[in-house]
């Protein structure tokens, strides 16, 4: 049984600042179902704007599950803090792009790559922003349906629900490697991926919000210093003294970088259930969200980055697509990182396997006009999309071309090329002759012309990334 719930609307009074495009202070505003309703102070954001939505959504399910499958569709159902987002989304941007980074590194020159990553990195921040401003203004709170009323209609929506459920291919060429030895049945790729898919992923795959996945996502984040403590722990017996290289001159490897780079600090597909599962979701809130999960990101990016750079930059063999694979399979602290980041990698899979349900579930039609799925439907859809999930992770094993299409293209397409479109496309009318956009979904949002900037900007370097990575992989 599915039914439809209502949603409430209120007129509250608009303006807009300089760089969050938003209300000044409005401190008393909350978005709720597409509109927008005044509550009276802080406390109240998140609370239930109607008691009977929640029961009407499905009286067959449980409270919990209903308030899990409002708060995945629309605002107003928010229970997470600013910093419990900032761990789903670091967690969403980690994931498998951050073996690739020492190659990264090395394919664009040391310190260009640095400052590429620097660049990368503010402007994922950049448009993350912007993603969320279109939203709201729109609307639309998934990736596809934003799409889908501000691009391409239909089939651009249905393209954008193709997005990134490779994430355990990674796990495929590190646990074979890492326990063949120790319990020889994890030497089979397909055993390794299916047994740390069932025992970490599946589990935490079942909740309809990414708000319960927060403790797992600090959990997995506080991992990774782990990692890196590891990986520097052995730099004295790998290092080799070497020229460092300030850029690389051949233009395509270092576009190869910038889509290495782009996979590692890709959450945009997260975006859109992190906002709606955070309490206070004035855009301006989950901004410090955004700031401090990038910040966090790129610390831990670069520190890992640079140590597996220094590894093996001076070596005669290449750098990996995965750089632990540069390391032998006898290194016993090497092997405790292998194992440290399969575990984080396996909490991440929830996270990415998340927006591309909620964009199935949409075009099935459960999702549609108010509709929420039911729990049958919800449990049918995750466990066949994770079964895909299993069965990619278990089979491909070239990174190299995993990182060109889904760093290049897939990665670069949703994190780069459609925040900034979708900005421009919604706010760019309103900012040159005043049309507004023709959803009157939240006006308060308005644009601004230093964003506007930012989203061309957007537009313009997701090109020549796409356009080499894809020549790469083809040649």
């Amino acid at each position: 049984m599915v039914a439809t719930a209502t949603s409430p609307s209120s007129s509250p009074s608009r303006s807009s600042s300089f760089f969050t495009t938003t209300s000044s202070h409005d401190d008393s505003t909350v978005l709720a179902g597409g509109g927008a309703i005044t509550l009276p102070n802080h406390k109240d954001y998140g609370t239930l704007v109607n008691n009977n939505e929640l029961e009407s959504a499905n009286p067959s399910s449980s409270p919990q599950a209903n308030m899990g499958a409002l708060q995945a569709d629309r605002p107003g159902y928010g229970t997470c803090s600013i910093l419990s987002s900032s761990m789903n989304l670091v967690n969403a941007m980690m994931g498998s792009g951050i073996i690739g980074l020492p190659l990264a590194l090395y394919l664009c020159g040391f310190w260009a790559g640095i400052a590429m990553s620097i660049t990368i990195a503010g402007l994922t921040c950049m448009a993350m922003h912007l993603l969320v401003l279109s939203g709201v203004r729109s609307g639309q709170y998934t990736l596809a349906d934003l799409c889908r009323v501000s691009l391409l209609g239909r089939h651009g929506g249905q393209a954008i629900n193709l997005m990134l459920v490779f994430h355990t291919a990674v796990l495929g060429d590190m646990l074979p490697q890492l326990l063949g030895g120790w319990l020889p049945w994890f030497a089979d790729r397909h055993i390794a991926v299916v047994c740390f898919g069932l025992l970490f992923s599946l589990p935490l795959c079942l909740p309809r919000s990414v708000a319960p996945l927060a403790k797992w996502s600090t959990i997995g984040v506080l991992l990774l210093p782990l990692v890196i403590i590891g990986v520097a722990i052995r730099l004295p017996a790998y290092y080799t003294p070497f020229e460092v290289v300030w850029l690389n001159p051949s233009l395509d490897q270092v576009f190869k970088g910038l889509a290495i780079m782009g996979l590692s600090y890709g959450c945009s597909q997260n975006v859109f259930g992190v906002f709606l599962s955070q309490r206070d979701q004035r855009p301006s809130q989950f901004l410090k969200a955004d700031v401090l999960s990038i910040s966090i990101g790129f610390m831990l990016n670069m520190t890992f980055a640079v140590f597996g750079y220094f590894c093996f930059a001076g070596g005669h063999a290449a750098i990996n697509a995965n750089v632990l694979l540069n390391f032998p399979a006898n290194d016993s602290i090497i092997n405790l990182v292998r194992l440290t980041l399969a575990v984080f990698i396996a909490l991440t899979i929830p996270l990415a396997l998340h927006p591309c349900r909620e964009s199935l579930q949409k075009m099935l039609g459960h999702n549609t006009e108010g509709r929420l799925p039911t729990t049958k439907q919800h449990c049918i859809v995750t466990l066949s999309m994770f079964c895909v999930v299993l069965c990619l992770g278990a089979t491909l094993t070239e990174l190299g071309t995993v990182f060109a299409i889904i760093g290049g293209v897939s990665t670069t397409a949703i994190g780069f090329l459609l925040p900034g479109a979708a900005y421009v496309r919604i706010f760019l009318p309103e900012l040159l002759c005043g049309e507004l956009f023709r959803s009157p979904a939240d006006q308060k949002v308005v644009g601004s012309w230093p964003l506007m900037l930012g989203a061309f900007t957007l537009v313009f370097i997701s090109m020549p990334i796409m356009y080499f990575a894809i020549l790469d992989a083809v040649l």
